[in-house]
């Protein structure tokens, strides 16, 4: 079998597009997150702080602990986001099962075998 053919084989599993697929609509849906978080959460932050650079102000000495916790509100935010993507999925996605009406078919043999234990019981 040769490298191009397996290779081909490969890439056309449902795992990988799948997995393409989804590191594609995560670039993206990462870009909108950035966004919420650089043009509305942060500003509002730096509102509650009182200047409008929260990345810049918040620094000492060099060390940019700004862009850490910026960083950080990023992350919480994305988690988020991607935790209520998932579950709106999952229950859009939920099928109900179908109830199957399961018949059972007893022989005459264990329906007396039963009936006579059942008399057992009540005496």
């Amino acid at each position: 079998m040769s490298l191009l053919k397996e290779f081909k084989e490969f890439a056309m599993k449902g795992n990988v597009l799948d997995l393409a697929v989804a590191v594609v609509i995560g670039a993206a849906f990462g870009k909108i997150v950035s966004s919420l978080v650089a043009d509305v959460i942060m500003p509002l932050i730096a509102l509650i702080f009182g200047n409008t650079d929260f990345t810049s102000e918040w620094a000492y000495k060099g060390i940019k602990y700004g862009v850490f916790i910026q960083s950080i509100i990023d992350f919480l935010i994305v988690a988020v986001a991607i935790f209520a993507m998932v579950k709106i999925i999952n229950t859009l996605s939920r099928k109900k099962p179908a109830v199957e009406e399961i018949e059972e078919s007893v022989d005459e043999n264990t329906q007396l075998l039963s009936e006579i234990r059942d008399l057992l019981k009540n005496k």
